[in-house]
């Protein structure tokens, strides 16, 4: 299914990008991308009032069609699907395509990434974090499997909603229980890990085409806990993918702490640290347009 062992001749890169603040870093992102000769292809949150703050251009290609993302919920899974298929529709053809948020940025100048990902190509190398579950060793609640396991009404996914405060009460009682929703067996065995990637437009299409052809699956997911984290994961790993999977996204990220809800904003005195790191893009950052500007400078200083 991947094309390990044989040389990608493509060069440009679909870039991904999701966003919902900040609209001067997300235009120097792009701009700093098409620069490089790439294609961008931008979801702005329908729930935020920023559509006409972000540039577009020959290669920035805005969304015409959104929806409003909810933390943990589908509509992350919606608009990542959108923003994939998009690109796909252009025909590219792609090396790569990444997901980014409107919070990160490249953590290598343009020549050393052009020549990670030149080689990563021929490998045939998928930059996604992809876990089997349950893995304990990555989440706490039965290694994870617990987000499948329990049917979540949207009211409770996110943690800015108010009924939030009842999760754990409530998907304690379904684990005690030893309750399971209705499928959870058909659609097993599932995978998860970061929502971030960087994968080949092979891998791309072949995960479009899963969640075609899977219509049961994609409505069991709906109301599972931050689909966003699996559903990708799980539809790579039954195409065929896993064995190319590093089982590292290739983002260099701070966590306060080791249970923190989000992680820590980047500051200069990180910039060196993530530029030693073999790291692709780094985030979360929340750059002025000056400071943009210094930025990408530093970057790209031999």
């Amino acid at each position: 299914m991947n094309n390990e062992g044989a040389c990608c001749a493509v060069s440009r890169d679909a870039y991904l990008i999701l966003c919902h603040d900040n609209p001067a870093q997300v235009n120097a992102l792009a701009r700093y991308l098409v620069d490089g000769g790439h294609e961008v292809f931008i979801h702005i949150d329908a729930a935020c009032c920023m559509h006409d703050a972000v540039q577009s251009g020959p290669h920035i290609h805005l969304l015409e069609r959104t929806v409003a993302v909810r933390w943990g919920g589908w509509e992350m899974v919606q608009a990542m699907l959108l923003l994939m298929r998009a690109a796909l529709a252009t025909g590219g053809p792609y090396r790569y395509m990444h997901l980014l948020s409107g919070q990160c940025l490249p953590a290598k100048p343009r020549r050393c990434m052009e020549n990670m990902l030149e080689k990563a190509a021929a490998e045939g190398k998928q930059f996604i974090e992809l876990h089997r579950l349950p893995a304990p060793e990555r989440w706490d609640g039965q290694g994870g499997s617990f987000r499948m396991k329990v049917w979540y009404p949207r009211c409770m996914v996110s943690k800015y909603d108010a009924s939030h405060k009842f999760f754990w009460r409530y998907t304690n009682m379904w684990l005690r229980l030893g309750l399971k929703r209705p499928g959870y067996r058909l659609f097993a065995p599932y995978y998860g890990g970061a929502q971030w990637w960087s994968l080949t437009a092979e891998c791309v299409r072949a995960i479009c085409d899963y969640d075609r052809r899977h219509p049961l699956m994609r409505f069991f997911f709906r109301n599972t806990f931050c689909s966003d984290e699996h559903y990708l994961h799980t539809c790579l790993a039954r195409a065929g993918f896993a064995p190319a999977a590093t089982g590292d996204a290739a983002r260099f990220i701070c966590w306060p702490t080791p249970n923190a809800a989000s992680p820590r904003l980047l500051c200069r005195h990180d910039w060196a640290a993530l530029r030693s790191s073999p790291c692709l893009f780094a985030r979360k950052f929340c750059l002025s347009p000056r400071e943009c500007e210094e930025y990408f400078s530093w970057l790209e200083k031999e």
